[in-house]
């Protein structure tokens, strides 16, 4: 048995697990002592954000979304194609409460940390290649969420620019086609091309009921992600699907932000079971091995502590 393989095994989540908003991490004090990946993120300004492997993505949407993605990957008509989950830090201005939150970075800092660990993956995944399509998905607003970093990030060509700068400096952009439920955004250059394809889940009817938290049922956001997918492989066949969720708890937590790739989920949402949710974690490790072997390589957009060097995260 590999690190990675045994990594998380032992991970015994709290015992009163909360629904609320705030409360639906409790990976923290693992994580922290056991982080394989040990990367870190920076900004233009300098402002640093770890890169951790998660073990916990809690009980809302995003652990939901993980068991999903888990289900695609074992389907025979996306066999081959890579999934996965990351969570992203919120930033001050991700809500209200984020906003007086003096450990988490401005926005322009969070985008610009989020590019370089999403070109991380992109790097991985079209190295070698002549052609690539990567799909990135995110999530609207929620309670206490009414400006969610995640749809900010894929809303804004700019950081999908980005994304492509840091992992394959010889493309360029040279189309961006509009679909009814995302984007599809294409780079070329040096004889080969890269599509970064792009949609934001809502989780309400409307931005008012999803602050409200009158939310989808899980089987609903997943099938809204189905439809987004489907038009999108229709037009150009995905080589990898990586989600983007929000880790909101962090807003409340005081320590440096971080970025999980999550390796495990039960997929629930709270106390409502989606058709993906199981009573054992769901082990997922394909785009956690993806980072391990950015690390391996040890250049690239992400910045990796030496062997053994202690984790900035709580422990």
């Amino acid at each position: 048995m590999d690190d990675l393989d045994a990594y998380g095994r032992d991970y015994v989540p709290q015992a009163a697990a909360s629904v609320a908003d705030h409360a639906i991490r409790s990976g923290d004090r693992y994580v922290g002592r056991r982080d394989l990946l040990r990367a870190i993120a920076v900004a233009d300004s300098g402002a640093e954000a770890d890169v951790q492997l998660g073990v916990d993505p809690g009980t809302f949407y995003c652990a939901d979304q993980l068991a999903n993605l888990i289900a695609l990957s074992g389907e025979p008509a996306f066999a081959g194609v890579l999934t996965g989950f990351i969570h992203v830090p919120p930033d001050r201005s991700t809500g209200a409460v984020a906003a007086a939150a003096t450990h988490l970075l401005p926005r322009s800092d969070n985008l610009q940390q989020c590019a370089r660990v999403v070109a991380a993956a992109a790097r991985e995944l079209s190295q070698g290649t002549f052609y690539s399509t990567i799909v990135l998905t995110a999530f609207g607003p929620f309670a206490g969420v009414s400006d969610n970093p995640t749809a900010a990030f894929v809303a804004e060509p700019a950081n999908l620019d980005r994304v492509v700068r840091l992992a394959a400096p010889g493309l360029a952009p040279i189309e961006r086609e509009p679909l009814r439920m995302g984007a599809l955004h294409r780079f070329a250059g040096e004889g080969r091309e890269l599509t970064l394809a792009t949609a934001v889940l809502p989780l309400a009817a409307t931005p008012a009921d999803a602050l409200a938290g009158r939310y989808f049922d899980p089987d609903t956001t997943a099938d809204n992600f189905r439809r987004a997918l489907a038009e999108i492989a229709a037009a150009q066949p995905p080589r990898a699907i990586v989600s983007l969720g929000v880790d909101s708890g962090q807003v409340l937590r005081p320590a440096r932000p971080a970025f999980r790739v999550e390796t495990q989920t039960r997929g629930f949402h709270g106390a409502t079971r989606g058709r993906t949710a199981s009573d054992a974690f769901q082990r997922h490790l394909e785009l956690a091995r993806l980072f391990l072997r950015a690390r391996a390589r040890g250049d690239g957009p992400l910045r990796f502590r030496p062997d053994g060097a202690s984790e900035s995260s709580p422990v």
